[in-house]
């Protein structure tokens, strides 16, 4: 069933998860994780807002369970409603709207909004600028749409941009390494993609991925990946460089780094090629230092993975729609069980992206497509 080749944590990590219970963080604290201020109180009912003059009123149906990274351990992310990943219906259209292509009843995904991404639970979110509102074909389900314009269109954007220097390599290399850091729904979500734009039968283009979570790298291995590389914070650093460079046969040429932190900047240097690229991205707020003369000396690049467009939104709903895209596996939950998500999501019990339903409690449920 495994793939890969394994170490001796790993596999000792597989053999706890068929028989032992999982250890879990002695840090963890629901009250600091989730407070009233950072969620609200979820009613049943709630005050629906005033539709915009020249805009839409869109009721929620739909959103992705959205969050911050923590600047400690014992606070390691702070929940956002509703989000940056929003579906749902129009339930009103602005009076000085005319001769607008939107009707009550259109199923329609949000752009994410500043504005609005954390201004706590919502059911109605009023929506002056038209522009943000993208209705979404029938074929493409809701909780799928909502993942679109985040996780989804981030992997998409990093993808678009790590592919020109792949074609690149590809000419002069027989065989191109790409790494993926952080084996969360954004990797899922990159796997797809990958083979989406760059294709799926190039045999000359691996693409691994290194997390810290054994159950995570199962997930990325059952969508497609080449190989997994536990990262396990317990080893000793140049042991875990080692075994990267093991895996990654010929070392690395492009990294996508969705964690961003400190260490995970300072090993993907290690493992780095020359002429390599690594394209950075994640919400952390880490910091750390780079040699310029040894970037320079390698021919190195370092890239901040670029915010996704409108036209990748919209190539990226019609592939879905079309079913050009595979979709990576997601789960859905009420969203009154956001507490519960979010404290799974921290303990890493969780190794998809989460959506949450609106007006719905039925119980929680996998799609998985592949």
């Amino acid at each position: 069933m495994i793939k890969a080749g394994l170490n001796q944590n790993e596999l000792e990590a597989l053999r706890r998860l068929s028989g032992e219970p999982m250890v879990q963080s002695q840090d963890f604290q629901s009250s600091s994780l989730l407070s009233s201020s950072s969620l609200g109180e979820v009613h049943s009912s709630m005050p629906i807002p005033n539709t915009p003059a020249d805009g839409l009123l869109v009721k929620i149906e739909c959103a992705g369970a959205c969050y911050l990274e923590g600047k400690t351990r014992s606070k390691r992310f702070t929940p956002q409603f509703p989000g940056n990943e929003i579906a749902g219906t129009i339930h009103d259209i602005g009076n000085d709207l005319p001769n607008c292509n939107y009707t009550v009843g259109d199923r329609v995904l949000i752009v994410p909004d500043e504005d609005t991404t954390n201004t706590g639970y919502a059911e109605f979110i009023p929506v002056e600028d038209t522009a943000r509102v993208v209705q979404i074909p029938n074929s493409v389900p809701l909780e799928v749409a909502a993942m679109l314009p985040g996780s989804a269109l981030t992997a998409y954007a990093a993808v678009c941009s790590a592919k020109p220097h792949v074609e690149k390599l590809r000419k002069v290399k027989s065989c191109v390494n790409v790494l993926v850091v952080g084996g969360g729904g954004l990797a899922l979500w990159t796997l797809k993609l990958a083979q989406y734009l760059i294709g799926r039968d190039c045999s000359n283009v691996r693409v691994f991925v290194a997390d810290n979570s054994i159950d995570r790298l199962l997930t990325a291995q059952d969508h497609g990946c080449t190989d997994i590389i536990h990262w396990n914070e317990e080893d000793h650093e140049q042991y875990i460089i080692e075994r990267t460079l093991d895996s990654c046969r010929g070392g690395v040429d492009v990294i996508i780094d969705f964690v961003g932190s400190h260490r995970s900047m300072q090993r993907s240097l290690k493992v780095l090629n020359r002429e390599g690229l690594i394209l950075v991205g994640g919400n952390s707020t880490s910091e750390t230092s780079i040699s310029l003369n040894a970037l320079a000396a390698k021919q190195q690049s370092i890239v901040g993975i670029p915010k996704g467009n409108l036209n990748q939104l919209m190539d990226l709903l019609n592939a879905v729609a079309d079913k050009t895209v595979e979709i990576p596996q997601y789960k859905v939950f009420p969203v009154e069980e956001a507490n519960q998500v979010f404290e799974d999501l921290c303990e890493c019990r969780l190794t998809s992206r989460a959506v949450f339903k609106f007006g719905s409690q039925t119980s929680s449920h996998v799609v998985d497509n592949q």
